[in-house]
């Protein structure tokens, strides 16, 4: 490879020099006025410019000889003076039919690379009138090649010795870095590694000291989203480092807050998924070497928890009724047992114009629909215990049944719990969430239901503190554990997150309507479930 770059650079040289004496005026006008004459010895006038031309070229730039010819191979110029006005004695013929060549060959001067070019007439460009051969010995390439392999000899061996040292200086840092340990203990504890991350249900990620992320198993790349581009087995993608940008700002900022002794523990939003994220430093001889952060999913479990919050509301108010109602019935069947049947006909009338069971929820007889006036009651019943009056409004009409009670009252049970969590709180300046049974009204709560074919829309208001404008975007992502960080109106965030997750579900969503209601003054909170609903007419069909 060497000695071909060094030949192709040679020949490159001759071939230049070559072209620049055929195109020189001198040489052209030399030639054209030799070949005009006829045979014989030549003209000093004419060889005397070109031997000053070619000797000055020969000593300026190293090449051996410089040979210029008329249209007949007769030398106008040559190193050796007594060679002039003979025959070159190699064949000219290439250059003369007016093309360039270049060749090793054997000539009067020993064996070179010629580089041959033709010299054009001065009176115009297509008639030859001679040649330019341009040579340089082999004895220079020879040495060329020598120089090129020395240096690459020297460099070969200065490569090898930094090789060494650098191979010397890395087995000792890696040994250092990896505090002793093998190859082969390495390679078995990676195998580990990756069986241990595999066999985990619980996502873990790892931060670097400086809160890189440098590890993920496949759970926690599902539980955030984390799609890797890179292909291979389960291993490799159990080790490799997601970028910082896939991992969600909250679990980085979990990795900085973290406790240097004990864990930090948040439920945070990832997309649709409600997250328990536990947060833990490690260090090794009290330095730190980074950190961990594990994943569960809590989202199903919360759910079920609230949806089993609801139905134990409707079924304590539920029991409270039939208590109630079971009363009543003892009171007419008394009543018909003594004979008094005008007034126990009197009794049921009243029960008739009232309504069978009381209940705290002004405005309740325009809910028919028993799912959404039992959890009414339920959480009527609740929020008169701790001094809240709930209310229907008047224009509320819901013709429909429920066609999925579980979700609809998670819905609607937190929106309800958190409003009225948001009365108390405001009229006690922000002193607990639980307050104990009174008899003192603090404000109200005003539930709207209005049912169009199957769809089914709710606005939940209250008359709490109402949620500020830097809070709006913010209010249905915080989710934490800690209580300094729950949010002060309107829950601890993962009610809301699961009231927009939920309907979400079902195509609809949940939003502030109002941060301050210009009527009641605080939060107002809209659903809107399109396929909430069944006509009642068909279920009576059935």
């Amino acid at each position: 490879m060497g000695a071909r770059s060094v030949t192709e650079v040679t020949e490159t040289k001759a071939l230049a020099t070559a072209r620049t004496l055929a195109i020189d005026p001198v040489v052209r006008k030399a030639s054209t006025a030799a070949s005009a004459q006829p045979a014989g010895e030549a003209d000093d006038a004419i060889t005397t410019p070109l031997l000053e031309i070619t000797d000055d070229l020969r000593d300026s730039s190293g090449i051996v000889f410089a040979v210029i010819t008329d249209d007949r191979g007769i030398r106008l110029s040559h190193p050796d003076q007594d060679n002039i006005g003979k025959r070159v004695s190699t064949s000219p013929d290439e250059a003369l039919a007016g093309r360039e060549s270049v060749t090793h060959e054997r000539g009067t001067l020993g064996e070179t690379v010629r580089a041959k070019v033709p010299i054009y007439s001065t009176s115009d460009d297509e008639t030859v009138v001679g040649e330019v051969s341009v040579g340089i010995h082999v004895s220079v390439l020879d040495a060329d090649l020598r120089r090129e392999f020395l240096v690459l000899g020297s460099v070969a061996v200065l490569a090898l010795v930094i090789g060494v040292i650098a191979s010397l200086a890395l087995g000792r840092r890696l040994r250092r870095e990896t505090l002793g340990v093998g190859p082969e203990e390495l390679a078995e504890m990676a195998r580990d590694q990756g069986a241990v991350l595999r066999g985990l249900d619980d996502g873990v990620l790892a931060f670097s000291s400086a809160g890189v992320p440098t590890l993920s198993n496949s759970t926690a790349e599902q539980l955030l989203g984390i799609a890797h581009v890179e292909a291979g087995t389960d291993a490799d993608r159990d080790s490799d480092a997601p970028s910082r940008a896939e991992v969600p700002e909250v679990i980085r900022r979990m990795m900085v807050e973290a406790p240097d002794h004990g864990a930090l523990r948040r439920r945070v939003n990832v997309g649709d998924r409600i997250l328990l994220a536990t947060a833990v430093r490690v260090s090794r001889d009290g330095v730190s070497v980074g950190g961990v952060v594990t994943l569960r999913d809590e989202t199903q479990v919360l759910t079920m928890a609230r949806q089993l919050e609801s139905v134990t509301s409707m079924a304590r108010a539920l029991r409270t009724q039939r208590h109630e109602f079971a009363n009543r019935l003892h009171t007419v069947f008394g009543l018909v047992d003594t004979g008094a049947t005008d007034e126990a006909r009197n009794y049921l009338a009243t029960i008739l114009r009232t309504g069978p069971i009381a209940t705290p929820v002004e405005g309740i007889e325009v809910i028919s629909e028993p799912y959404l006036r039992a959890l009414l009651e339920a959480k009527g019943t609740t929020a008169a215990e701790v001094g809240v009056r709930l209310s229907v409004t008047p224009d509320s009409l819901v013709l429909g049944r429920v066609n999925e009670p579980e979700d609809v009252t998670l819905i609607l049970g937190n929106l309800i719990d958190n409003a009225v969590r948001a009365v108390v709180m405001d009229a006690m300046g922000g002193v607990g969430d639980d307050a104990d049974r009174t008899d003192e009204v603090f404000g109200r709560v005003e539930v709207t239901l209005l049912g169009s074919g199957s769809e089914l829309h709710a606005v939940v208001t209250d008359t709490g503190g109402g949620v500020e404008d830097a809070d709006v975007e913010s209010i249905f992502d915080e989710g934490v554990s800690s209580a300094d960080d729950l949010d002060p109106d309107h829950g601890h965030g993962i009610g809301l997150a699961l009231c927009r997750r939920t309907a979400r579900r079902h195509g609809g969503r949940v939003w502030l309507l109002a941060g301050h209601d210009p009527v009641l003054g605080g939060a107002g909170f809209a659903v809107h479930l399109p396929d909430a609903l069944s006509d009642d007419t068909d279920d009576k069909e059935r």
